[in-house]
C-alpha cells in the first residue's frame, strides 16, 4: 500500500471512507465520470458486508467532525467543525466549508448523487497546503451491490493539477 499523503488524507476524512473500510487496493486507474481524465487521480476499492441500500444510508449520516478527527495522524490537521454554505448537505448543489483546527477551511460541494450507487463531491477554496498543487479535487463514490448482502465500493479522487510539474508530484506520492 502506498503511503497516505497529505491529500489523500483530507480526502479520506471528508468522505468517511476511511472508518467504513479499509484500504486494500490502490490504483491509477483513470476512471470514475466526475473526475477528468487529464487529473491526477487513483482508486480505492473494497467489499464491505453490508447491503447497498443500508450502506448508503450509514455514509450519509457520518458526523464529518468525528471521522475527520480520527487516526493517528498528528501532523495533520483535524477537522473541527463543518459550516452549512447552501442547503443541508444532501442533494446536488448543496456545499459546507470544512474548517480544521489551524484555522484554514475548504468548500466541500455536492457534484453527483444517485442513490444508491453514485455520491461525487468538489473540494475548492482550498486554504490547506494542498492549494499549492492543485487548484481543486473531485472524490466520486460508485456502489455495487453483491450477493449474500455485501457492497463493492469504488473511490475514484481526482486533483486538478496547477501545472504539469504539480501533476508529476501528485502522481508520485
Amino acid at each position: 500500500m502506498k503511503k497516505i499523503g497529505f491529500a489523500l488524507l483530507i480526502l479520506l476524512c471528508a468522505t468517511g471512507f476511511v472508518l467504513l473500510t479499509p484500504l486494500h487496493f490502490f490504483s491509477n486507474v483513470a476512471t470514475g465520470q466526475s473526475i477528468p481524465a487529464h487529473w491526477a487521480q487513483y482508486t480505492v476499492e473494497d467489499t464491505v458486508r453490508v447491503p447497498v441500500e443500508a450502506y448508503w444510508t450509514l455514509s450519509s449520516q457520518l458526523n464529518l467532525e468525528d471521522i475527520g478527527s480520527a487516526g493517528k495522524y498528528e501532523d495533520l490537521p483535524k477537522i473541527t467543525r463543518t459550516t452549512p454554505v447552501k442547503g443541508d448537505f444532501s442533494q446536488i448543489g448543496h456545499s459546507r466549508r470544512v474548517h480544521f483546527n489551524t484555522n484554514q477551511t475548504l468548500l466541500e460541494t455536492i457534484i453527483e448523487s444517485k442513490k444508491p450507487t453514485d455520491f461525487a463531491y468538489e473540494l475548492s477554496e482550498i486554504e490547506l497546503d494542498l492549494k499549492r498543487v492543485a487548484n481543486r479535487a473531485r472524490g466520486h463514490f460508485q456502489y455495487s451491490s453483491l450477493p449474500n448482502g455485501q457492497t463493492h465500493v469504488r473511490w475514484t479522487y481526482g486533483f486538478d493539477p496547477k501545472n504539469r510539474l504539480a501533476k508529476w508530484l501528485i502522481q508520485r506520492y
